[in-house]
């Protein structure tokens, strides 16, 4: 999850800010330059799923955000750590 201005549904406007809005990263675009995400406050179609080049996210980005470990990465550490036969 990333912190951007809500107004990054409009990315061909000057971004207005950064940050107060959170938005759901899920990957990065097929050749690499942008970022896919999810942005449940969009107002059309292309702007709740949407792909954007780092430059243009960057312009919207605060800087913060989330990252939520995987189910197998969340758990693998706990069974390291109770020990053999746990």
């Amino acid at each position: 999850m990333a912190s951007v201005h809500y107004e990054i549904r409009n990315p061909g406007r000057p971004a207005p800010g950064r940050g107060g809005h959170l938005v759901l990263v899920t990957g990065r675009t097929p050749d690499g330059e942008g970022v896919h995400f999810h942005n449940p406050s969009g107002t059309a179609p292309l702007s709740r799923a949407a792909d954007l080049p780092l430059a243009t996210f960057e312009r919207f980005f605060a800087g913060r955000g989330v990252s939520f470990a995987g189910p197998r990465e969340h758990t693998a550490h706990l069974a390291k750590e109770a020990g053999p036969g746990a």
